[in-house]
């Protein structure tokens, strides 16, 4: 027989075997909110770098300066190395840009689709482990009209093309 106690030190011993038991479920669940908030974060960048990407590509079409532009974007967001391809495609005859023909050279008649692509990585060892070991993959397409044909694609300096955005 146990002996007589109050009830408030009963209780108060019950809290803490309650709390031990929900404050690991808790502190995951909080764990999670953040890295969504991260991916988050993570995918507007990506979206933003391939946008950036395809603004330059439309005036430039200096493929590395494209990247290095795209890549400077999306620096913040912790990612691993990106995937950036930049193709320009034909205006017709199709509305879906993608499925036209490829320009073999760059006129006012094409458009620049500029794709971004990486992997994101949560934090918290329970998602990172279980549910994505490989990651997430992030992709963001920017398609834009040409609107300025740089006589000097081939040259590297920024500056070479006098139009820039």
């Amino acid at each position: 027989m146990v002996p007589n106690r109050p009830d408030r030190a009963r209780h108060r011993g019950q809290a803490l075997v309650e709390f031990a038991l929900v404050i690991p479920i808790f502190l995951v669940i909080v764990m999670g909110v953040f890295d969504l908030g991260r991916a988050v974060f993570a995918y507007n960048s990506v979206t933003n770098a391939a946008r950036e990407g395809s603004r330059l590509a439309i005036v430039n079409q200096t493929t590395t300066l494209i990247t290095q532009r795209a890549t400077q974007q999306s620096a913040i967001a912790e990612t691993s190395s990106p995937n950036i391809t930049v193709a320009y495609r034909r205006t017709s005859p199709n509305v879906d840009y993608l499925a036209n023909a490829v320009c073999s050279t760059v006129s006012l008649d094409c458009v620049a689709v500029v794709t971004f692509e990486t992997t994101y990585r949560p934090m918290t060892p329970v998602i990172s482990n279980i549910l994505f070991p490989s990651g997430v993959s992030l992709k963001a397409t920017s398609i834009g009209q040409i609107e300025f044909v740089c006589p000097n694609a081939n040259i590297l300096v920024g500056t070479s093309c006098p139009k820039q955005p």
